[in-house]
Formats: C-alpha cells, sequence, structure tokens
C-alpha cells in the first residue's frame, strides 16, 4: 500500500542505512511502492505526474537525477525547503538530509525534476488549496466613503460629480475583486 506523502517523508527521516547504490529501492520502501523499475533514470522515464527542472519539490514528493557512472541516475525523498533524505549521502551505505544541489555538485548527476509517482504508483498527497479571498480593503472602502460624501457635497456642480462618481465606481469594482 502506497503511503501518504507525509509519511514516506517521516520514514525517510528515520531511516539511518540503506543498501549500497540502492536508491530506487530505498525511497521507494520509503512510500510503500512495490518494485517495478530497475532503477531511478527507468522510474523517472517512466513518471506521470512529473515537474521537470522544478526545484521546488514538496515534501514527500520523490526527487529525480538522470546520469551517474552506470546511466542510473538517482532519487531521494523531498523533506520541503529545498531538503532531500538521500541514500548514501552520508557515505557509503548511510543516509543523511542534503541540500537539492548536493547530488549535482558531489556525484555530477543531472537534476531531472520530482514527481507524484513512482513506478507508476500515485504518492497520496494533499492538494494546495487555493488562496483565501482577501479580506476587504479597509483603504478602499474608506475611498469610496470619502467620495460619496465628496458628491454630496458638489452636487451642484454637476461635472464634477461625474468624474467623482466614475472614481468611486472604479474603486467599487476593485473592491469587489479583492
Amino acid at each position: 500500500m502506497v503511503f501518504a506523502a507525509g509519511v514516506g517523508a517521516r520514514n525517510a527521516e528515520n531511516d539511518r542505512t540503506n543498501d549500497p547504490g540502492m536508491c530506487q529501492q530505498q525511497t521507494r520502501i520509503w512510500s510503500g511502492i512495490s518494485a517495478r523499475y530497475p532503477d531511478a533514470a527507468t522510474a523517472w522515464r517512466n513518471t506521470n505526474d512529473r515537474h521537470p527542472g522544478n526545484r521546488n519539490p514538496p515534501r514527500g514528493a520523490h526527487v529525480f537525477w538522470t546520469g551517474g557512472s552506470s546511466g542510473h541516475g538517482h532519487v531521494a525523498m523531498s523533506l520541503g525547503g529545498g531538503k532531500v533524505r538521500s541514500t548514501d549521502a552520508g557515505g557509503r551505505g548511510r543516509v543523511a538530509t542534503v541540500d537539492l544541489g548536493w547530488v549535482e555538485r558531489n556525484w555530477g548527476h543531472h537534476y531531472a525534476g520530482w514527481a507524484w509517482d513512482n513506478n507508476e504508483q500515485t504518492i497520496p498527497h494533499s492538494t494546495p488549496k487555493p488562496p483565501a479571498k482577501d479580506t476587504p480593503n479597509p483603504n478602499l472602502d474608506a475611498a469610496v466613503d470619502h467620495l460619496n460624501k465628496a458628491i454630496s457635497a458638489n452636487k451642484d456642480d454637476k461635472d464634477l460629480v461625474k468624474v467623482l462618481t466614475k472614481h468611486r465606481d472604479a474603486l467599487k469594482k476593485l473592491a469587489k475583486k479583492n
């Protein structure tokens, strides 16, 4: 059973050792994903919900690099905030938390991106909520009130009232967008 993104990340944080050179195996174990593809490069080519080149992988996503001496690439678990939990990053057979650029700088791999799936199995994750509608802008409300007072005070000057009304209506429209 595939674990939720947060559970996979927590599993990675709690792990200290790995079979050397077995990043694909270890990362999918952290996420509860069954075996299918033999290496990270093949798994990346077969991801469905991928984000190529995006360097802001969310917590629990799988992060992929291509290349390496045998062309197998590398995969790690995103912890969010530009950090990944990577096999062999603490030395052969030792898991460590490193920044996203560490694999490129230290192993010469090419950053591919991140994905919400591996071995064609989707990692359950929450979809970011749309931003909440902004609260009313008190400055806009105050400006509309002032324009209403100016319209009342200048009701005999039709040209000025016309201009003030136009500005008031534009501010009301702007306030509704927020």
